[in-house]
């Protein structure tokens, strides 16, 4: 059988007892090191690198190959990821919202989740609504076979609920209230970012460690909802602040926030390759075979591999 390549998605992992968050939805730090540990004794470990060639086809490996990957570019990454991966000679590709890094903001995506932690879905929901209905703004309720396409893992009303807050809702409103939401019940702005997301130096030591960065937009919006304007205009961002604030790499690769097929399109694939990226990943699940396009690589979910 030709050997394909799997890569594993990876968002939140932390040792959740222990945090001001236990109900954050996190792979537990402990379930993670046994996980990569099995893989790498299932797969060989791709890098960057390799992977590109085998989907090139210029690459024979003898077994499928494993790639890890992690979103957001989160303070656990840096913190207990990057060693792990390290002692064990293993690349990790990580992808960075930049703007929230450079600016000290909390995507509003991060705050939508801290805030069911923290306040308890029920309880959230009916403050986010109350402040919706304020406004006065009407909106379209979505589809149950999309929702349960876009969020598999979660209830049927926590995915209508995202899917609202992220693809739906006007952002100005929704970052308003969202925010207001947040300062009031959690933290100010900047000082969660600081303590959400990895510092640029904290990213460089990760390069310094043999780990892979990568773009993840600079304000972590669905690119296939951007006009085209706003689509470059964030690109060119997220690829100026990583050519600026870490050290040159080789290869840029490139994560789609959301990651599904509705979530970016053909004008986002040719800004990333104006932009010098050489390849990105979705949220697509199934394994990669040589040929496959490079610019809608395949993943699966930490919690299916």
């Amino acid at each position: 059988m030709q050997p394909v390549l799997h890569v594993v998605m990876y968002h939140y992992v932390r040792d959740l007892a222990r945090t001001p968050y236990p109900d954050l939805k996190a792979m537990p730090i402990d379930d993670f090191r046994r996980q990569v540990d099995e893989l790498a004794g299932r797969y060989e470990m791709a890098t960057l690198a390799s992977c590109l060639d085998f989907l090139g086809g210029s690459y024979q490996p003898r077994r499928a190959l494993c790639l890890l990957t992690f979103d957001d570019g989160v303070k656990e990454h840096f913190r207990e990821i990057t060693p792990l991966l390290a002692e064990r000679s293993i690349e990790g590709l990580f992808f960075l919202i930049t703007g929230a890094i450079e600016d000290k903001r909390v995507a509003p995506v991060h705050m939508n989740h801290f805030l069911m932690a923290s306040l308890g879905f029920e309880r959230y929901r009916a403050a986010f609504v109350e402040k919706f209905h304020e406004r006065n703004v009407a909106f379209e309720i979505p589809a149950p076979a999309i929702v349960a396409a876009t969020y598999p893992w979660d209830s049927s009303e926590v995915g209508s609920f995202k899917y609202l807050f992220n693809f739906v809702l006007s952002p100005a409103v929704r970052d308003q209230i969202v925010g207001e939401l947040f300062r009031e019940s959690i933290a100010p702005e900047a000082q969660f970012s600081e303590e959400l997301y990895v510092s640029w130096d904290e990213a460089r030591v990760m390069q310094e460690a043999g780990m892979v960065l990568g773009g993840h937009t600079q304000e972590h919006r669905p690119l296939a909802t951007l006009n085209d304007e706003e689509l470059r205009t964030d690109l060119f961002q997220c690829r100026r602040l990583l050519e600026e604030r870490v050290r040159k790499q080789e290869l840029w690769p490139f994560c789609y926030p959301y990651g599904k097929k509705t979530s970016f399109d053909g004008r986002a694939v040719e800004q990333l390759k104006k932009l010098g990226f050489v390849c990105s990943f979705s949220t697509e699940t199934g394994a990669n075979k040589p040929g496959n396009p490079l610019f809608e690589i395949r993943r699966v979910d930490c919690k299916n591999a």
